[in-house]
């Protein structure tokens, strides 16, 4: 099949007839270093990685390590084309599946106050999510977990590129080994940050074909004092309480609760 870049041409040509992919195209201007270059790296998945890349926030020049063309376009999907809502209230996120960290720097970059509590269970993945994260010292806290609806023990599925690390034995995905993880209940990890704020701003699920099980498995009495949910993957609309309000990015569906 013809691919354009890592991408099939069909995907390709259907990405085009997308407003947000044009806005985000715009964004690169204001965010990347080298805007034009970082354009056609995306286009083409192309580049040299591993790769140090510093790119413009509302708190100044910060930068990351990427290690893969994936990673990259992670990156331009979460800080160019904004695939997870994001308001300035929101200061306490709750981040699973924070991969090498960039979802994570996407929400400390926006304020100086934010705080990020990040659940990744690749050890690999976790080392480079703990090195892009140190320049924000105080402000996050790491855990070497996975999240689904119950806490068990179980194994990793690790690809080639980190990105679809799954506990998922049901994804179309080729492994190349596997790990012993553990996994922690997505009520336990709730209930730790309420006890220490009092409130969760926002919580971030993207667990590699958990995702449903995940979101329908929250405890009800934990929607009143969640403000904002970002999923990628299985739909999740039917599981979250009518008092959010709903809109999609790419794989991402959003959910703002709806202003008193």
């Amino acid at each position: 099949m013809f691919k354009i870049g890592k991408r099939d041409f069909s995907t390709f040509i259907k990405r085009i007839f997308k407003i947000e992919n044009y806005l985000a195209i715009i964004r690169f201007f204001s965010i990347h270093k080298k805007p034009l270059k970082r354009i056609v790296n995306e286009i083409l998945s192309s580049g040299t990685y591993p790769k140090s890349l510093r790119f413009n926030t509302p708190t100044g020049t910060h930068q990351t390590r990427l290690y893969s063309p994936d990673d990259f376009s992670t990156f331009n999907l979460i800080f160019c084309r904004k695939d997870y809502l994001h308001k300035n209230k929101h200061k306490v996120i709750l981040d699973i599946g924070s991969n090498i960290g960039i979802s994570a720097i996407y929400w400390l970059t926006r304020n100086n106050k934010t705080i990020v509590y990040c659940y990744e269970p690749s050890s690999d993945n976790y080392q480079k999510l703990k090195k892009n994260l140190i320049q924000f010292e105080g402000r996050f806290f790491l855990y070497k977990k996975a999240v689904s609806s119950t806490s068990f023990v179980t194994y990793l599925n690790l690809d080639k590129s980190g990105v679809y690390n799954t506990i998922n034995n049901n994804q179309k995905v080729n492994f190349l080994k596997k790990e012993k993880c553990d996994v922690l209940s997505i009520n336990n990890c709730i209930e730790d940050i309420i006890k220490k704020h009092g409130k969760i701003d926002m919580i971030k699920i993207d667990n590699e074909g958990e995702e449903l099980k995940t979101v329908a498995s929250i405890d009800k009495k934990f929607w009143n004092i969640i403000n904002c949910l970002n999923v990628d993957g299985e739909s999740v609309k039917e599981l979250v309480p009518k008092i959010f309000h709903y809109s999609k990015v790419g794989s991402a569906q959003r959910f703002l609760k709806n202003d008193k």
